[in-house]
């Protein structure tokens, strides 16, 4: 049993240094190059300098030097400081008790891993596998992959895929594929592309499978099911309970037609001037030839994939199927061997001639292959180009995807979904929302909209339904399971808001039911904390709003800025984050795939209010697209110290251009430029991040590494999700909160990242307060904090 301890405040030991480095993912730090850098450079003893250092060193990665700084900090007597050395004892109490966890855990999947390779349960030997990973460094589990074990995990793991192919049990295939590409990340870059091909094609076959046989998905998720339940016990977690369903009940037919509301409104005409917008705005200039290729492709998978056979029985007809094919290879092999530029003509020559023999052989729906036509077109960008971006919106998908970008839609506020039964519940209403403050609950089974009865309803048309004008009422008639008769709901329809702008501490809701919040996640030295889950349309003039809050409630002297998770989102919105801090100078630049700049987007002075604020950013694999942007732009400047892990690398820029056929309306999302971040210090030219597959660097690397642990972000994220919760009904009723203690984020260590944060900020602090402090002292009013 590894026995760890730490000394006392001031002289917290050596071994917490090198202990830190390593949690951080440079296990490479050795204790004679902790010590060596101990004594490399005197530590300050006058605060103010200490903290500038801290600083300093945070933004130029030299964690060694950040770790030593905190060994030896400078007396003082101001609440700030005694904070931080709080921080500082709480943190590496934490870290020792994780590497101890660490290593029992390691030990444990290890022979965990033995025993079902023993077995030959090798989709739990792949559970175990890719949790080792996580435990090991870099370096340590290069090395695992290429050992004995190693190899037997991966041999066992592409035989249980093509075995399971075989089986017609391509869900499993999709799990254990999927985790064979992630032992690979940041592994292997050539079996990582082999992988992440061989996924992408399984992907489409899977959903086909769920867009139209749905019998036979039905089944495959049963298997599913069970097997998910198995691992569940197998690693002792506890399995969830089905609402009130009953046990592995029978495909309900009424399910069976749904497929057809998704062919709803696609023409030839839709399908043609989607892809001619790609063919002529797509950054690669790329033209007809990769989308009409990838359209034949994709309709051939129609006929690879038996199981269709369900909704579409020509695929049942080997004679059928054959000859469809073979018109499919003939095409094909003429756009293989055409040496010309294709255009828009011979796309309709070709699916003229691609729907016309089908409906002499296997009789697919025309709107069906138009539809796996398109979807295959800008799938071959995906295939040639690495572009995972371009695509069709639907018209069955165009509201959902309108409603992401505007970040508010009207309604009365609810999430709805099927069950088995194809009864209508209700997932959950959105916190503050007309339903919400109705009274309608989770679970609630919706039985009848306006008096009409929802029986046979698919989601789309109860969307119809439900939804309406802003202010026009409409009666929800729930069936609750504790509750004999149905229950009757009036609600007024009103503007949704998608909120991304969060704080520390919702401490309630208003009568609109606008949350309040508390922003301060150290009051003592007033740093503020706001999670920003997207960037829309009313993301920045919110975040502004926060600011203020704060100013008025005290001085803000800090701030750490949580990005971790956020998907991105507008780039105008991005580009107003980033200039709050920076006041000259480029934000981000876009360049067409020749490198030839289009724009740059400049800083302005007078947008700069926040210029100077100490400023933390947490980033993770999550955080993309205008996260990045913001991030890697900060840190370009030296405007932030940025914390965490390696963000996803999506650093495309995509325009969407609206389709119309008379009353049918789509649209196509295309790839046409990328953006570049400003270059870091010492560097010529700026930076992509944008990932390929066959990528060694991209994304934005943190200032400072600290990784989380997948149990500890499963923890933290369930404890974010629960103190978010605030119930207008039954909490509110009994006249208590029952929500977990905020504060427990930090003190119990599963959050690191954001634990190392404050720590850092409150170090850059430290300095200034004191001198607050003693002027404070100095006044004769040392009985409270001054107002800093």
């Amino acid at each position: 049993m590894l026995n760890l301890k730490c000394m006392s405040i001031g002289n917290v030991g050596i071994f917490s240094v090198v202990l830190v480095l390593s949690s951080l993912g440079l296990s490479s730090l050795s204790l004679a190059d902790a010590q060596q850098s101990q004594t490399a450079e005197p530590v300050p003893t006058v605060l103010s300098d200490w903290s500038t250092q801290v600083w300093d060193a945070a933004k130029a990665d030299d964690l060694a030097r950040v770790n030593v700084l905190l060994e030896s900090i400078p007396q003082g007597e101001s609440p700030a400081l005694l904070a931080l050395k709080k921080t500082v004892q709480q943190r590496d109490n934490h870290l020792a008790e994780n590497e101890a966890t660490r290593l029992i855990d390691l030990a444990k999947r290890k022979a965990d891993l033995a025993v079902v390779m023993a077995a030959n349960d090798i989709n739990m030997a792949m559970v175990h596998a890719v949790n080792l990973k996580f435990l090991m460094s870099p370096e340590d589990w290069r090395m695992w992959l290429d050992s004995e074990d190693g190899r037997a995990v991966e041999e066992a793991a592409t035989a249980e895929i093509e075995q399971a192919m075989v089986q017609g049990d391509v869900l499993l295939a999709q799990e254990i594929l999927f985790r064979q590409k992630a032992l690979h990340d940041g592994a292997d870059t050539v079996e990582y592309k082999r992988i992440d091909t061989k996924l992408d094609d399984l992907n489409r076959r899977v959903t086909l499978i769920a867009e139209f046989a749905p019998r036979e998905l039905y089944r495959l998720r049963k298997v599913q099911l069970k097997r998910i339940e198995a691992n569940l016990k197998a690693e002792g977690k506890e399995i969830p309970v089905a609402d009130a369903e009953a046990d592995e009940p029978e495909f309900n037919e009424l399910f069976k037609d749904d497929w057809k509301e998704r062919l709803n409104g696609i023409t030839s005409k839709l399908v043609l001037m989607g892809l001619r917008q790609a063919a002529s705005e797509h950054v690669t200039n790329a033209g007809w030839n990769p989308l009409l290729k990838g359209g034949l492709e994709s309709v051939k998978l129609l006929l690879e994939t038996p199981q269709l056979a369900e909704n579409f029985p020509g695929l049942a007809e080997p004679a059928k199927v054959q000859a469809l094919r073979a018109k499919l290879d003939t095409r094909l092999n003429e756009i293989d061997a055409s040496k010309k530029k294709l255009g828009a003509s011979d796309y309709q020559s070709l699916i003229t001639d691609v729907l016309a023999a089908n409906d002499d052989t296997v009789q697919i729906p025309k709107e069906v292959i138009l539809r796996e036509f398109g979807e295959g077109a800008t799938a071959q960008l995906s295939k040639e180009y690495e572009d995972d971006y371009s695509e069709i919106i639907w018209p069955d998908n165009l509201r959902r995807f309108r409603q992401s970008i505007e970040g508010n839609f009207v309604g009365v506020g609810i999430l709805i979904r099927h069950n088995d039964k194809r009864e209508l519940i209700i997932v959950n209403p959105l916190e503050g929302s007309p339903a919400s403050r109705a009274g309608i609950r989770p679970g609630d089974k919706i039985i009848a909209v306006d008096d009409q009865s929802t029986v046979g309803w698919t989601l789309n048309r109860s969307v119809d339904n439900i939804t309406g004008p802003i202010g026009k009422p409409v009666k929800l008639t729930v069936q609750r399971n504790d509750v004999t008769e149905p229950i009757e709901f009036s609600i007024k329809r009103a503007t949704i808001k998608m909120r991304s702008v969060n704080g520390w501490w919702k401490s309630q809701l208003d009568s609109k039911g606008t949350p309040r919040w508390d922003w301060w996640i150290d009051p003592i030295s007033g740093i503020g904390y706001v999670r920003l889950t997207g960037f829309n349309e009313d993301s920045f003039d919110d975040f502004m709003d926060a600011i203020r809050q704060m100013r008025k409630e005290r001085s803000l002297n800090g701030l750490i800025l949580d990005l971790r998770g956020n998907p991105g989102g507008l780039l105008k919105s991005a580009v107003g984050f980033v200039n709050l801090f920076v006041p000259d100078g480029s934000v981000v630049s876009v360049q067409d795939l020749d490198g030839n700049m289009i724009n740059n987007f400049m800083a302005e002075k007078t947008r700069s209010s926040l210029e100077g604020l100490p400023l933390v950013v947490l980033i993770n694999g999550n955080s993309a697209s205008a996260s990045e942007i913001v991030s890697g732009s900060l840190q370009a400047h030296g405007a932030a110290v940025i914390l965490g892990e390696r963000s996803f690398g999506k650093g495309s820029v995509q325009t969407v251009q609206p389709l119309s056929d008379g009353a049918n309306e789509a649209a196509v999302k295309v790839t046409i430029q990328y953006y570049v971040l400003p270059p870091l210090e010492g560097e010529a030219k700026g930076r992509l991040v944008h990932r390929r597959t066959s990528s060694k660097d991209w994304g934005v690397n943190p200032d400072m590494v600290v990784k989380i642990t997948p149990p500890q972000a499963e923890k933290s994220g369930e404890m974010r999700l629960a103190l978010d919760r605030l119930d207008e009904g039954e909490v509110n009723q009994v006249g208590m909160d029952l929500r977990p203690i905020v504060g427990d984020l930090l003190a119990t260590g599963i959050d690191p990242q954001l634990e190392t944060a404050v720590m850092i900020l409150q170090a850059r602090l430290a300095g200034d307060l004191e001198k607050r402090h003693l002027v404070q002292v100095e006044k004769g009013d040392s009985s409270k904090p001054a107002r800093q």
